[in-house]
């Protein structure tokens, strides 16, 4: 059952009936408020399920009890849960009972008047086991007080019982949190009970051994089973109280890394804290899968007090869930089964929190180090590229000196050059003049000019007496035409016939 919202529809039940001038069982039975905790209907077609609620009752209260149960209170009041102002419907005379001290009751309505004064008397009550008749669904028990053997007939549901995580033994002493209840059908009265708490550290520390071996035989606790806690997590579902130093313990630690965090307020005291922790865990997983990690925190405290962290319920809730789950529950001496079957288990909240910003912290402190080694290598680097710029630079200076000087020695070898190709010229136009003069001087056809001639046989020109023959014909070249000739007679010269001058 969720105990938090069968406060809240108490609560609503208080007001409305004050705002219709009726007595509260009138508005809603309490079995009613009690199914509707139970079942926590979304819808008008599941409310009409519930007994106890009809078609009238679905009309007038129906907006009002699912915007309660889906957490919605806007619907409920003009100022929530506790105001004055009706926002479904205004009522009408036929609706607004007027209290009526001699009313006559029917069975049924007066024992639903009385459950419902009965409510005022929840009690948290010690006493000794005497009976338990365990029928599954539900549970019968007795208890009676040592000291005058006075018994009270008790019940609990088979769901609430589990939570408790206490199994019922006659002898066993016990605190039961709950309230009296007359069951309509029988007239018989028994205490609703709600929590079952086992009296004593010893008998704390022996539930908590036997559970202990019990999940640890099922293997909720192997290491195998457990989900890693993601490095670098940023989307956290905290559940803790929202009044402790857990809470602050945990955000004050966790660094300036962006973290979204989404708060579930929860009771951390007590074993009825046990219903607040499984809900939260289970609205988490529903609504919120998109987590990286769910954080259990509370701080430190009595076995006592950590009752709820040590029931099966809780330990079963946290092994099923689907995002890893880190608890931090500050006590060391008796390490809590909700802290066994979390993914990843601290000492403190603090240690919560340190755990979550280690890889944060880590990346941050190699970027810091990359950082500073860049920086180094560029110094580095810039270093080396100032003294190359210096180096190019004095090699550009030599090599403008080389220029400059190239081009000095340049110019002058272009004069020199130029003298010396000048030289040249004269001296080859001379050579050509001499050459010309040479020429001129050899010429044949100047000889020709001087009276000369030249014989020639068949192309060939005649040297000797010895190239022709008589009666050869010979072909003289003079200096205006040819003459064609033909050798009659060959005489030698001698040095008797050689012409004056000629030997």
């Amino acid at each position: 059952m969720n105990l938090p919202l069968l406060e809240k529809l108490k609560k609503w039940q208080s007001d409305r009936a004050r705002r219709d001038n009726v007595e509260a069982y009138r508005v809603l039975p309490y079995l009613t408020l009690e199914e509707i905790a139970r079942r926590e209907p979304k819808s008008a077609e599941e409310l009409l399920e519930i007994k106890g609620i009809k078609e009238k009752k679905l009309a007038r209260y129906g907006k009002e009890i699912i915007s309660i149960v889906s957490g919605d209170l806007s619907l409920t009041t003009a100022r929530g849960i506790g105001g004055q102002g009706n926002l479904l419907q205004n009522n009408t005379d036929d609706q607004v009972a007027v209290r009526d001290e001699d009313k006559i009751f029917e069975v049924g309505e007066y024992l639903d008047f009385l459950n419902t004064k009965l409510l005022e008397a929840e009690a948290k009550i010690k006493g000794e086991v005497s009976s338990v008749e365990n029928r599954g669904n539900y549970i019968f028990f007795g208890i009676k007080d040592k000291e005058d053997e006075s018994l009270l007939n008790c019940f609990i549901w088979g769901n609430d019982y589990e939570i408790s995580g206490v199994g019922l033994e006659e002898g066993m002493e016990v605190i039961i949190w709950g309230y009296p209840n007359v069951y309509k059908p029988s007239g018989r009265m028994s205490f609703q009970t709600k929590l079952i708490e086992v009296v004593g550290e010893g008998a704390l520390k022996k539930a908590y051994d036997e559970l202990k071996n019990k999940l640890e035989n099922e293997g909720l606790f192997a290491p195998e089973r457990k989900k890693p806690i993601p490095d670098f997590s940023h989307k956290i579902g905290l559940i803790t109280s929202h009044q402790g130093a857990a809470i602050g313990d945990f955000t004050s630690n966790l660094g300036s890394y962006g973290f979204q965090i989404k708060f579930y307020p929860s009771r951390v005291e007590g074993k009825q804290a046990v219903f607040d922790l499984v809900k939260a865990l289970k609205w988490f997983n529903k609504n919120m899968p998109e987590l990286d990690v769910i954080v259990l925190v509370r701080g430190g405290g009595s076995f006592e007090s950590l009752q709820a962290f040590n029931t099966e319920s809780l330990v079963r809730e946290i092994a099923s869930s689907k995002i890893p789950v880190l608890a931090g529950v500050g006590h060391e001496k008796d390490i809590s089964l909700a802290a066994l079957a979390a993914d990843k288990m601290v000492s403190t909240p603090t240690g919560a929190a340190v755990k979550l910003t280690k890889s944060w912290d880590e990346a941050a402190s190699k970027v810091d180090a990359a950082e500073r080694e860049l920086i180094s290598y560029l110094s580095e680097i810039f270093e080396r590229f100032d003294q190359a710029k210096i180096k190019l630079h004095r090699e550009f200076e030599k090599i403008g000196q080389a220029v400059f000087y190239g081009r000095e020695k340049i110019n002058n070898i272009s004069k020199n050059v130029s003298a010396i190709f000048g030289r040249c010229i004269l001296e080859i136009k001379e050579t050509i003049r001499n050459i010309e003069s040479q020429l001129n001087l050899n010429n044949p056809e100047r000889q020709l000019k001087l009276g000369y001639s030249l014989a020639s046989f068949k192309g060939k020109i005649i040297r000797s007496i010895k190239d022709v023959r008589i009666g050869d014909n010979l072909d003289i070249k003079v200096s205006d035409g040819e003459l064609k000739s033909k050798i009659f007679k060959v005489r030698p010269w001698t040095k008797t016939t050689y012409p004056k001058g000629k030997l």
